[in-house]
């Protein structure tokens, strides 16, 4: 684990040392890395890492609320220690919200953005933090470990209010994949139309599943993000 402005993260890291650029994956608020690791797992060619928020998993409670800001830039300090310059992020739902934070706080160490069942508005009408329970992942037989209510509010303060709209146009020399799920209940495929309008040049796609796509298709979407990953420059919005 690592000890940033005092909080304490746990940080889990795969191939380490596998060359390229690193991948870094900002998970759902309230899901701990493990409900991740069958994903990052198949994410291969590169170093992959993630970490449990403040009162999820392996991490402990905050002392204090924080809010984007502070925990994009913990976040890139925990990047600084494991010696990543520049990292390619993915980042779903809330995650998702953090990656285009640090992506807009730190642009120049970002290389691609991956963005699943996100949104460029949070606290809009209708989205609540219920995506890590819903149907999907009871049926899938997931398991989350448990976060903290703590650690729960102070994920949902740290993004109520929250929008990256009118910072998305500055993103438009970095490459970006939105995917977002048809059956998706909790951040419908509207927001994802939003986030390619807003970043010039970003790839869209829809694919299978709900809003816990990225686990329970883990295999398509590691592959799918892989090759993105991987694409040249020119083949990026193709690939």
């Amino acid at each position: 684990s690592e000890h940033v402005y005092g909080l304490r993260l746990r940080v889990a890291r795969w191939r380490v040392n596998a060359g390229g650029t690193p991948l870094l994956f900002l998970n759902g608020i309230g899901a701990d890395l493990t409900v991740a690791a069958p994903l990052l797992a198949q994410i291969i060619g590169r170093e992959v890492w993630t970490l449990d928020m403040p009162g999820v998993g392996g991490s402990p409670d905050a002392l204090l609320p924080y809010g984007a800001p502070t925990i994009a830039a913990v976040v890139m300090e925990i990047a600084d220690r494991l010696r990543h310059d520049i990292v390619d992020i993915a980042g779903f739902s809330w995650g998702g919200a953090l990656a285009q934070q640090i992506a807009i706080q730190f642009p120049g160490r970002v290389r691609r953005l991956v963005l699943m069942a996100t949104t460029p508005v949070m606290g809009a009408p209708g989205i609540g933090w219920r995506a890590i329970f819903d149907e999907d992942m009871q049926a899938s037989g997931l398991k989350v470990q448990t976060a903290t209510p703590l650690g729960i509010a102070y994920q949902t303060a740290a993004m109520t209010g929250w929008s990256s709209a009118a910072m998305l146009p500055a993103l438009k020399n970095m490459p970006t994949l939105v995917l977002v799920a048809r059956n998706d209940g909790v951040m419908p495929a509207c927001y994802g139309d939003m986030l390619a309008g807003l970043i010039d040049g970003a790839a869209l796609e829809e694919v299978a599943g709900s809003h816990l796509f990225p686990f329970t298709h883990a295999a398509a979407i590691a592959k799918r993000v892989s090759a993105f990953l991987d694409a040249a420059p020119a083949q990026q919005a193709a690939a």
